[in-house]
């Protein structure tokens, strides 16, 4: 009797799943739409002559071909899906699309400084699969996670994500990875050095020592005679 085989689909129980999903749908239906001539993809050059909703249309797409699609979405189920175990739904989406987003913008003020950047399309689908990979390299740093059967430390994880990153400047254009590098500095600066959070709790930290020694300098001591205090406290602050 042959044994009846069944295809089981990933549980919608976590974002990463959906978003994974949703870069599937939306790289075809975009790749679509650029043969019919609307570019949904972030073009720096269109959106600084007006197409501005570009810069929200451009994070779910990957570039148009089936290597990258698929690449990107499941990095971002796998990856994706164990960084928002380990920092919950709420952190995890947060993380993903500000730095993406801002990695967007950053990429359109470069265009104003080199403009031939403004010329190539950017996909935010690979940022979000780059973002998720060494998001989650840097979040466990020093642990250790397993990779086609070796165990190796998150930090190694994050650098192998760099490492891509520098093999795609050398096999294609590096003003295609411009959006890819801000992204990477956004994460590096958020997962792993607590940029703006750690960044904002150590200045308020130094602006209240620094509150405390001024306070400090201003105090005296104060002679208090022999009519207010006794023989043994004769001083006291002020």
């Amino acid at each position: 009797m042959a044994q009846q085989v069944r295809i089981v689909f990933p549980s919608f129980r976590n974002s990463a799943t959906a978003i994974a999903v949703a870069v599937v749908v939306a790289s075809v239906f975009w790749k679509v739409a650029a043969d019919a001539k609307l570019v949904l993809y972030l073009v720096p050059s269109r959106v600084l002559d007006g197409e501005f909703w570009q810069l929200l249309t451009w994070l779910p797409a990957a570039a148009p071909d089936t290597g990258s699609v698929l690449f990107s979405a499941l990095i971002i189920w796998n990856t994706g899906g164990s960084l928002e175990a380990r920092w919950g739904r709420a952190r995890f989406l947060r993380f993903l699309f500000i730095v993406t987003g801002l990695a967007g913008v950053m990429t359109l003020l470069t265009s104003l400084v080199f403009p031939a950047v403004g010329l190539f399309p950017f996909f935010g689908g690979n940022i979000l699969s780059a973002v998720s990979w060494v998001g989650y390299g840097c979040a466990i740093w020093f642990g250790t996670t397993n990779i086609f059967g070796y165990q190796i430390t998150g930090r190694t994880f994050a650098m192998i994500g760099l490492l891509l990153l520098a093999l795609n400047a050398v096999f294609s254009s590096p003003y295609l990875l411009i959006a890819e590098a801000w992204a990477l500095a956004f994460t590096f600066a958020y997962a792993r050095f607590g940029f703006p959070s750690e960044f904002m709790l150590r200045f308020r930290s130094w602006q209240l020592e620094r509150d405390l020694k001024k306070r400090s300098s201003h105090l005296r001591g104060i002679d208090g005679g022999k009519r207010n205090v006794s023989g043994d406290s004769d001083k006291y602050l002020h």
